[in-house]
Protein backbone atom coordinates (compact mmCIF):
# COMPACT_ATOMS: atom_id res chain seq x y z
CA UNK A 1 0.00 0.00 0.00
CA UNK A 2 1.66 3.24 -1.26
CA UNK A 3 0.69 6.67 0.25
CA UNK A 4 -0.52 7.77 -2.92
CA UNK A 5 -2.26 4.74 -3.40
CA UNK A 6 -4.04 5.27 0.01
CA UNK A 7 -5.31 8.99 -1.37
CA UNK A 8 -6.74 8.50 -3.83
CA UNK A 9 -6.09 5.46 -5.75
CA UNK A 10 -7.97 3.38 -3.09
CA UNK A 11 -10.96 5.39 -4.69
CA UNK A 12 -11.02 2.43 -7.92
CA UNK A 13 -12.08 -0.92 -6.28
CA UNK A 14 -13.19 -3.99 -8.34
CA UNK A 15 -16.32 -5.83 -8.25
CA UNK A 16 -18.41 -8.01 -10.15
CA UNK A 17 -20.34 -5.36 -12.81
CA UNK A 18 -21.71 -5.12 -15.72
CA UNK A 19 -18.54 -3.73 -17.27
CA UNK A 20 -17.88 -6.87 -18.88
CA UNK A 21 -20.06 -5.64 -22.07
CA UNK A 22 -17.60 -4.76 -25.49
CA UNK A 23 -19.46 -2.15 -25.82
CA UNK A 24 -18.59 -0.66 -22.63
CA UNK A 25 -17.06 2.75 -24.55
CA UNK A 26 -20.82 3.66 -25.22
CA UNK A 27 -21.64 3.65 -21.37
CA UNK A 28 -18.89 6.18 -20.24
CA UNK A 29 -19.97 9.39 -18.81
CA UNK A 30 -19.79 12.59 -21.39
CA UNK A 31 -16.39 13.87 -20.90
CA UNK A 32 -17.54 17.34 -20.51
CA UNK A 33 -17.25 18.37 -16.74
CA UNK A 34 -21.14 18.26 -14.47
CA UNK A 35 -22.53 21.62 -13.56
CA UNK A 36 -21.95 21.42 -9.85
CA UNK A 37 -19.73 24.41 -8.42
CA UNK A 38 -16.05 24.21 -8.56
CA UNK A 39 -14.10 23.39 -5.10
CA UNK A 40 -12.58 26.31 -3.59
CA UNK A 41 -8.93 26.58 -2.79
CA UNK A 42 -8.10 24.99 0.74
CA UNK A 43 -5.49 22.86 2.06
CA UNK A 44 -6.14 19.37 4.15
CA UNK A 45 -4.63 16.84 5.87
CA UNK A 46 -5.01 12.67 6.02
CA UNK A 47 -4.41 9.97 8.16
CA UNK A 48 -4.04 6.55 6.40
CA UNK A 49 -4.17 2.81 7.69
CA UNK A 50 -3.77 -0.68 7.31
CA UNK A 51 -6.59 -3.19 9.37
CA UNK A 52 -6.25 -1.56 12.87
CA UNK A 53 -2.74 0.39 12.13
CA UNK A 54 -2.06 4.03 11.20
CA UNK A 55 0.14 3.64 7.83
CA UNK A 56 0.56 7.38 7.01
CA UNK A 57 -0.49 10.91 6.45
CA UNK A 58 -0.45 13.31 3.95
CA UNK A 59 -0.79 16.82 3.21
CA UNK A 60 -3.01 18.01 0.03
CA UNK A 61 -3.31 21.37 -1.11
CA UNK A 62 -6.08 22.37 -4.16
CA UNK A 63 -5.56 25.57 -5.88
CA UNK A 64 -7.40 27.33 -8.23
CA UNK A 65 -6.01 29.46 -11.05
CA UNK A 66 -7.56 31.32 -14.18
CA UNK A 67 -8.70 28.54 -16.48
CA UNK A 68 -6.43 25.49 -14.33
CA UNK A 69 -6.34 24.07 -11.38
CA UNK A 70 -3.57 22.55 -9.61
CA UNK A 71 -3.69 19.39 -6.72
CA UNK A 72 -0.79 18.90 -4.90
CA UNK A 73 0.23 15.81 -2.14
CA UNK A 74 2.78 15.17 0.15
CA UNK A 75 2.94 12.13 2.12
CA UNK A 76 4.59 9.07 3.60
CA UNK A 77 4.13 6.52 5.94
CA UNK A 78 4.61 5.80 9.64
CA UNK A 79 4.75 4.24 12.38
CA UNK A 80 5.28 0.24 12.42
CA UNK A 81 4.07 0.15 8.73
CA UNK A 82 7.19 2.93 7.80
CA UNK A 83 9.95 0.43 9.62
CA UNK A 84 8.40 -2.41 7.23
CA UNK A 85 8.22 -0.55 4.08
CA UNK A 86 9.65 3.35 3.58
CA UNK A 87 8.13 5.90 1.55
CA UNK A 88 7.79 9.73 0.51
CA UNK A 89 5.84 10.46 -1.92
CA UNK A 90 4.98 14.15 -3.79
CA UNK A 91 2.86 14.26 -6.72
CA UNK A 92 1.23 17.87 -8.44
CA UNK A 93 -1.71 17.43 -10.84
CA UNK A 94 -2.85 20.61 -13.18
CA UNK A 95 -6.23 20.31 -14.42
CA UNK A 96 -8.36 21.81 -17.22
CA UNK A 97 -11.11 23.75 -15.19
CA UNK A 98 -13.41 23.75 -18.10
CA UNK A 99 -13.83 20.60 -18.39
CA UNK A 100 -11.85 18.99 -15.33
CA UNK A 101 -9.27 16.98 -17.80
CA UNK A 102 -5.85 16.15 -16.24
CA UNK A 103 -3.21 17.84 -18.24
CA UNK A 104 -0.42 16.60 -16.28
CA UNK A 105 0.72 14.81 -13.56
CA UNK A 106 4.12 14.64 -12.01
CA UNK A 107 4.95 12.02 -9.24
CA UNK A 108 7.79 11.44 -7.07
CA UNK A 109 8.34 8.80 -4.81
CA UNK A 110 11.45 7.84 -2.53
CA UNK A 111 11.84 4.32 -1.66
CA UNK A 112 14.92 2.63 1.01
CA UNK A 113 16.59 1.47 -2.11
CA UNK A 114 15.25 3.53 -5.07
CA UNK A 115 13.58 6.64 -6.26
CA UNK A 116 11.07 6.88 -9.01
CA UNK A 117 9.86 10.23 -11.03
CA UNK A 118 7.05 9.76 -12.80
CA UNK A 119 5.67 12.47 -15.75
CA UNK A 120 1.83 11.77 -16.91
CA UNK A 121 1.13 13.82 -20.07
CA UNK A 122 -2.42 13.68 -21.38
CA UNK A 123 -3.80 15.18 -24.44
CA UNK A 124 -6.86 13.94 -27.57
CA UNK A 125 -4.92 10.97 -27.72
CA UNK A 126 -4.36 9.64 -24.26
CA UNK A 127 -1.96 9.67 -21.72
CA UNK A 128 1.83 9.12 -22.42
CA UNK A 129 3.79 8.14 -19.19
CA UNK A 130 7.69 8.51 -18.54
CA UNK A 131 9.18 6.89 -15.41
CA UNK A 132 12.73 7.48 -14.22
CA UNK A 133 14.65 4.93 -12.21
CA UNK A 134 17.76 5.86 -9.21
CA UNK A 135 19.33 3.77 -10.03
CA UNK A 136 18.74 3.21 -13.09
CA UNK A 137 16.98 0.04 -15.17
CA UNK A 138 16.38 -1.31 -18.54
CA UNK A 139 13.14 0.45 -18.65
CA UNK A 140 14.04 3.84 -17.40
CA UNK A 141 13.12 6.94 -19.05
CA UNK A 142 10.87 5.15 -21.70
CA UNK A 143 7.77 6.36 -22.79
CA UNK A 144 4.42 4.34 -22.17
CA UNK A 145 1.03 5.26 -24.44
CA UNK A 146 -2.17 4.70 -23.40
CA UNK A 147 -4.73 5.22 -26.11
CA UNK A 148 -7.56 6.49 -25.21
CA UNK A 149 -9.36 9.29 -24.31
CA UNK A 150 -10.81 11.26 -22.68
CA UNK A 151 -9.07 9.73 -19.25
CA UNK A 152 -7.40 11.77 -16.12
CA UNK A 153 -5.76 11.14 -13.47
CA UNK A 154 -7.12 10.14 -10.37
CA UNK A 155 -6.79 13.62 -9.03
CA UNK A 156 -9.30 15.21 -11.92
CA UNK A 157 -11.30 11.41 -11.81
CA UNK A 158 -12.13 13.30 -8.65
CA UNK A 159 -13.25 16.46 -9.22
CA UNK A 160 -15.46 15.36 -12.18
CA UNK A 161 -17.16 12.78 -10.07
CA UNK A 162 -17.97 15.42 -7.57
CA UNK A 163 -19.07 17.62 -10.31
CA UNK A 164 -22.40 15.76 -11.70
CA UNK A 165 -25.05 15.67 -10.10
CA UNK A 166 -24.61 12.67 -7.78
CA UNK A 167 -28.45 11.79 -7.17
CA UNK A 168 -29.21 8.26 -5.34
CA UNK A 169 -28.55 5.49 -7.63
CA UNK A 170 -26.57 7.65 -10.26
CA UNK A 171 -23.46 5.80 -11.10
CA UNK A 172 -20.92 7.68 -13.01
CA UNK A 173 -18.55 6.10 -15.35
CA UNK A 174 -15.14 7.28 -16.83
CA UNK A 175 -11.78 6.12 -17.81
CA UNK A 176 -8.98 6.73 -15.30
CA UNK A 177 -5.42 6.72 -15.79
CA UNK A 178 -3.04 5.99 -12.51
CA UNK A 179 0.45 6.60 -13.35
CA UNK A 180 0.74 3.43 -15.08
CA UNK A 181 -3.05 1.87 -16.88
CA UNK A 182 -5.91 2.71 -17.90
CA UNK A 183 -9.03 1.53 -15.65
CA UNK A 184 -12.81 1.85 -16.74
CA UNK A 185 -14.13 3.22 -13.45
CA UNK A 186 -18.12 3.53 -11.70
CA UNK A 187 -18.95 5.50 -8.74
CA UNK A 188 -22.47 4.28 -7.74
CA UNK A 189 -24.10 6.69 -4.91
CA UNK A 190 -25.76 4.32 -2.60
CA UNK A 191 -26.94 6.56 -0.40
CA UNK A 192 -26.25 9.31 1.91
CA UNK A 193 -25.84 9.46 5.85
CA UNK A 194 -23.84 11.10 8.40
CA UNK A 195 -20.14 10.72 9.37
CA UNK A 196 -17.99 11.41 11.87
CA UNK A 197 -14.27 12.93 11.04
CA UNK A 198 -11.74 15.63 11.35
CA UNK A 199 -13.56 16.48 15.08
CA UNK A 200 -17.35 17.13 14.07
CA UNK A 201 -20.39 14.86 12.51
CA UNK A 202 -20.79 16.14 8.28
CA UNK A 203 -23.78 14.89 6.31
CA UNK A 204 -22.45 13.11 3.34
CA UNK A 205 -22.91 10.92 -0.39
CA UNK A 206 -22.35 7.48 0.19
CA UNK A 207 -20.38 6.12 -3.36
CA UNK A 208 -19.37 2.44 -3.96
CA UNK A 209 -16.40 2.53 -6.37
CA UNK A 210 -15.46 -0.37 -8.94
CA UNK A 211 -12.88 -0.83 -11.26
CA UNK A 212 -11.35 -2.73 -14.27
CA UNK A 213 -8.59 -3.03 -16.05
CA UNK A 214 -7.98 -1.77 -19.89
CA UNK A 215 -6.12 -3.89 -21.86
CA UNK A 216 -4.11 -2.56 -25.24
CA UNK A 217 -6.78 -4.15 -27.43
CA UNK A 218 -9.19 -2.06 -24.81
CA UNK A 219 -10.69 -5.20 -23.93
CA UNK A 220 -11.30 -5.45 -19.68
CA UNK A 221 -10.50 -7.40 -17.29
CA UNK A 222 -10.83 -7.68 -13.82
CA UNK A 223 -8.19 -6.08 -11.21
CA UNK A 224 -6.76 -8.75 -8.71
CA UNK A 225 -5.79 -6.78 -5.89
CA UNK A 226 -8.95 -4.95 -5.35
CA UNK A 227 -12.28 -6.26 -3.91
CA UNK A 228 -14.37 -3.42 -3.43
CA UNK A 229 -14.65 0.24 -1.85
CA UNK A 230 -16.63 2.79 -0.57
CA UNK A 231 -16.13 6.44 -0.19
CA UNK A 232 -17.88 9.52 1.48
CA UNK A 233 -18.06 13.07 0.43
CA UNK A 234 -19.27 16.02 2.38
CA UNK A 235 -22.81 16.93 1.28
CA UNK A 236 -22.77 20.50 1.00
CA UNK A 237 -21.74 22.92 -1.34
CA UNK A 238 -17.72 21.78 -1.34
CA UNK A 239 -17.80 17.88 -1.72
CA UNK A 240 -14.39 17.26 -0.25
CA UNK A 241 -13.44 13.92 0.14
CA UNK A 242 -13.67 12.66 3.42
CA UNK A 243 -13.75 9.04 3.80
CA UNK A 244 -12.21 6.14 2.11
CA UNK A 245 -12.43 2.09 3.23
CA UNK A 246 -11.38 -0.64 0.77
CA UNK A 247 -10.95 -4.27 0.42
CA UNK A 248 -7.93 -5.20 -1.41
CA UNK A 249 -5.67 -8.45 -1.48
CA UNK A 250 -3.39 -7.15 1.65
CA UNK A 251 -6.73 -6.55 3.78
CA UNK A 252 -8.66 -3.63 4.88
CA UNK A 253 -7.11 -0.09 4.16
CA UNK A 254 -8.58 3.16 4.88
CA UNK A 255 -8.43 7.10 4.74
CA UNK A 256 -9.71 9.73 6.40
CA UNK A 257 -9.29 13.81 6.56
CA UNK A 258 -8.65 14.98 9.99
CA UNK A 259 -8.39 18.91 8.99
CA UNK A 260 -9.34 21.12 6.28
CA UNK A 261 -8.49 24.80 5.95
CA UNK A 262 -9.99 26.60 2.87
CA UNK A 263 -8.03 29.29 1.33
CA UNK A 264 -11.03 31.21 -0.58
CA UNK A 265 -13.07 33.08 1.09
CA UNK A 266 -16.46 32.04 -0.58
CA UNK A 267 -17.32 30.43 -3.65
CA UNK A 268 -16.68 31.96 -6.84
CA UNK A 269 -13.96 34.04 -5.81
Amino acid sequence: MKTRFALLAVLFATSAWAAEDPDWQTTLQPGTAGKFAPLRSFVAKYGFGWSALSAGDAEVEFTRKPGLSQLKVKGSTGGAVRALWKLDTEATSTIRMQDLQTTRLVQMEKYSDEKRTTTVVFGPEGAARTRVREPKDKDSGKTKRFKFAPVRDLSGAFLFVRSQPLKEGEIVRFVVYPTSGGYLAEAEVIGREKVKVAGKEWPTIKLALRLKEISKDLTLKPHQKFKSATCWLSDDSDRLLLKVEAEVMVGKVWMAMQQVNFTDPAKGQ
